[in-house]
């Protein structure tokens, strides 16, 4: 997925998702608060996402070990199914469930900025997204050329 879409949420904490995304997902969706903003995935991008997390050289996830066992856990009890439905809308008012006033910590209500970020998409509040891009603007020569 690419491109930034701007957003409004509202009054029922909907938010309408970019029309070019919905040709890439079916109706079901995992929403994954993840520090600044919302990851969001199909439910098998979510499950290859995860252990990538814990796959890197012959490094795999491993049960016996406690570190391994609470972030995929956490990650897991952290995500939200949510559906799109027939209007083309996803109720972030579903992060809400399991911990009341996330939605509004993440800064996810007035204007908002949907982006693709390759396998997956991401809800920003639109002022910290600007500020991100301003600082990866400003370091772009060096993240390319450093």
């Amino acid at each position: 997925m690419t491109g930034t879409y701007p957003m409004n949420v509202d009054g029922k904490a909907r938010i309408t998702f970019p029309s070019p995304f919905r040709k890439e997902v079916d109706k079901r969706i995992k929403l994954v608060p993840v520090k600044d903003c919302v990851y969001g995935f199909t439910p098998e991008g979510f499950d290859a996402w995860v252990e990538g997390l814990f796959t890197y050289g012959d490094r795999q996830y491993n049960p016996r070990d406690t570190k391994d066992v609470k972030l995929r856990r956490g990650l897991y009890a952290s995500a939200v199914d949510a559906d799109i439905d027939s209007a083309g809308r996803i109720a972030l008012g579903k992060l809400d469930v399991a911990k009341p006033g996330r939605r509004e910590a993440l800064g996810l209500v007035g204007e908002v900025m949907v982006i693709g970020s390759g396998d997956h998409f991401e809800v920003w509040n639109a002022d910290k997204w600007r500020a991100e891009q301003e600082s990866f603007e400003d370091d772009l020569d060096a993240l390319m050329f450093g």
